[in-house]
């Protein structure tokens, strides 16, 4: 089966990340934090790896859509660890209906870790070094 080329990677090159932008998508919400009850059905993608002679390699054209990811790999972790974070402690989340009064334990709205989500990836965008200062 042919696929679609997305790069490469070479001795002088050793590493690459790669958007894909044609996954199958699953169901549930494009925002990480979206929708808290609706199960998430992962995307699908199928890769495959070909060794090719650098001459070879030189004549063959990378999709457009596949260009080399511009995230750095700090920026990449926050992005993973924000939504890591959320998809946690959503898992523990239940109606008021279901609280049961606990005067020791506090409780925080999802709305509210939602915002500073957003707030976060907004700065980060901006700089992502702001957290050093």
């Amino acid at each position: 089966m042919l696929g679609t080329l997305l790069g490469f990677v070479t001795n002088e090159k050793p590493s690459a990340i790669f958007k894909i932008s044609s996954l199958k998508s699953g169901k549930g919400s494009h925002h990480p934090f979206g929708a808290m009850n609706i199960p998430q059905t992962p995307s699908v993608a199928q890769i495959g790896i070909s060794v090719e002679l650098l001459e070879l390699l030189a004549q063959q054209t990378p999709v457009a859509s596949a260009a080399v990811s511009s995230v750095n790999s700090f920026t990449e972790f926050t992005q993973k660890m924000l939504d890591n974070f959320y998809n946690f402690a959503s898992s523990f989340a239940v109606t008021q209906a279901q609280m049961t009064p606990n005067p020791s334990e506090a409780f925080i709205p999802a709305n509210v870790v939602l915002k500073w989500y957003e707030n976060f990836q907004r700065r980060l965008t901006q700089n992502p070094l702001f957290w050093k200062t």
